[in-house]
């Protein structure tokens, strides 16, 4: 038998059965611990640059293909191009959000209306 073949509940069974036999505690399960923090945060990181590059990518597309009507009105760009740029910021936006939801960055909520007193008379 593997590790890999364990359940969850067999794997914290092992693991609670090499803290007995261990005199030094729960020291090496403290490090292992340690170690799969350190591993989930490299993961974090790696799909934050992989979704960061695809926002930048998404971007460029859009600044591409936008560039030679610079100046002009929305009417003079082509509807396809109107159509693949306005695809472009969509995925540039939609990877934006994953890397702020990924991250812990919340978009800021719009403010509330102020309500008004109701005039008195």
């Amino acid at each position: 038998m593997k590790l890999k073949d364990c359940t969850k509940e067999e794997l914290i069974f092992v693991i609670e059965r090499l803290q007995f036999y261990s005199l030094s505690g729960d020291y090496y399960v403290q490090r292992a611990l340690g170690d799969v923090e350190e591993e989930r945060e490299a993961r974090k990181l790696r799909e934050a640059r992989r979704l960061s590059a695809l926002q930048n990518q998404k971007m460029q597309e859009y600044i591409s293909l936008m560039r030679p009507y610079e100046g002009r009105s929305l009417m003079d760009v082509p509807e396809d191009v109107l159509n693949r740029a306005d695809a472009a910021i969509k995925e540039a936006r939609s990877a934006d959000m994953k890397w702020r939801k990924l991250m812990g960055i919340c978009a800021a909520k719009p403010a509330a209306k102020k309500r008004r007193p109701a005039p008195s008379g």
